[in-house]
């Protein structure tokens, strides 16, 4: 339940910041990709970057739940557990725990781990 709720307030975050904060929106400038964040078998939501502004849905990017269509994810980040995704969400050190569960295997990547290290530049905006 707490990966959930972790998951939902990153939503709302980046949707803020992609509506109030300039150096943000300029970040954001000329990308246009899907993140889905989730954990196997379990939870997951995904978050739709385009046009300077970030949505986000619950489910799988394949298999929304509520309104959004459904098409593959450019980068997902696949926990192996509900546990492991909120202690590397919210780690003091979230670049250190995310590569630390990388290489443990507790964390997989799917798709180009640039945009993995995009996406973490743009936490440091969230407030």
């Amino acid at each position: 339940m707490r990966f959930k709720i972790v998951l939902w307030v990153m939503g709302f975050m980046l949707e803020r910041a992609s509506k109030n904060n300039p150096r943000f929106k300029q970040k954001l400038k000329g990308q246009e990709l899907t993140l889905e964040i989730g954990c196997e078998g379990g939870y997951a939501r995904h978050f739709i970057i385009q046009d300077q502004k970030v949505m986000s849905y619950p489910g799988k990017a394949s298999a929304p739940v509520f309104l959004s269509r459904a098409h593959e994810p450019t980068l997902a980040i696949i926990f192996d557990s509900a546990a492991t995704g909120y202690q590397a969400l919210t780690a003091k050190d979230k670049q250190l725990a995310m590569i630390s569960g990388i290489q443990d295997k507790c964390i997989m990547i799917e798709g180009n781990p640039l945009f993995l290290m995009w996406f973490q530049s743009l936490v440091k905006y969230l407030k």
